[in-house]
């Protein structure tokens, strides 16, 4: 496969996740996040070992690099978490609008932690969609806390893998390493009480369970092949493929309620976005993105 099949590929996997998120009832979105970490280890665990790159992962761990991966994988616990009871709570347009104003949040930390620069097509584009932000925030009286979550969860932890030196797989094993220790724990409290949807219902929910661990890396893995053989400003313009999808299937799958307030909030917010990416089209170098 090219990397342009790689990188459509992967969004379109990251789009159609409420589907997959949606055969997991009745787990709760506790028990999904932490069978999602632990299956996720495994499925790493052995993707490291037929690679061969499981024993030269041991051997660069430091504390520093631990610590870093640490900060990364509290950042990446959130935001499933977050996505799972979004999904699970019938909130899916309200996540797929965390991922269109990821852009904004992700030019915030460029500019504030690395002094990136934009182009004034850019900037425009950046104003007009936090002005969708904001007028979707005083339509609704409040503040879309579970966009802003994802956005923020997922703009810092690109953050830090911008300045992490592993690969997108060994990086990922060894965040789900870190936090596999608490999800047992979660799991095995949620066990002792009865609360446990793995191995009380029927075989095929326990399949799709152990199967959220291949869900959540293989796109990871697609997607770090797709890096390496497709232009930044390419994959800058599929990246919205994923929160689109969510979008409809919140929309016309779910049957979401989508009010003349929040479908004018989301069409001035994908103005903006439309000017963005045409301003960083224009660019003779393109801004990478966080990955």
């Amino acid at each position: 496969m090219h990397g342009l099949g790689f990188a459509i590929a992967t969004y379109i996997v990251w789009g159609l996740l409420p589907l997959y998120l949606a055969l997991l009832k009745p787990a709760s979105a506790l028990e999904i996040l932490g069978q999602r970490i632990l299956w996720s280890l495994v499925f790493l665990l052995a993707w490291l070992l037929v690679s061969g790159h499981l024993r030269a992962l041991m051997r660069r761990l430091d504390r520093q690099l631990i610590g870093l991966y640490s900060l990364a994988a509290v950042l990446i616990s959130v935001n499933w978490g977050v996505y799972i009871l979004a999904v699970t709570s019938n909130r899916t347009v309200e996540a797929s609008l965390g991922y269109f104003i990821l852009p904004i949040i992700n030019v915030i930390i460029g500019r504030v932690a690395l002094g990136e620069r934009l182009s004034p097509l850019q900037a425009a584009g950046v104003l007009t969609a936090a002005g969708g932000v904001a007028y979707l925030c005083v339509a609704a009286q409040g503040v879309p806390w579970i966009a802003f979550a994802l956005a923020l969860s997922f703009g810092f932890y690109g953050f830090i893998k911008k300045k992490a030196p592993l690969p997108a797989a060994e990086g990922l094993f060894l965040e789900t390493a870190i936090l596999a220790l608490p999800a047992m724990m979660l799991l095995g409290g949620m066990a002792a009480h009865g609360e446990l949807a793995m191995l009380h219902n029927a075989t095929s929910l326990d399949l799709l369970l152990a199967g959220s661990g291949a869900v959540t890396a293989v796109p990871l893995i697609t997607f770090a092949l797709a890096a390496k053989r497709v232009p930044l400003s390419t994959i800058g313009m599929l990246q919205y493929l994923a929160p689109t999808l969510q979008f409809l299937i919140g929309v016309f799958v779910f049957g979401e309620t989508l009010t003349e307030a929040k479908l004018a909030g989301f069409a001035i917010i994908w103005f903006g976005l439309v000017l963005y990416l045409y301003g960083l089209a224009r660019r003779p170098h393109p801004a990478a993105l966080p990955g």
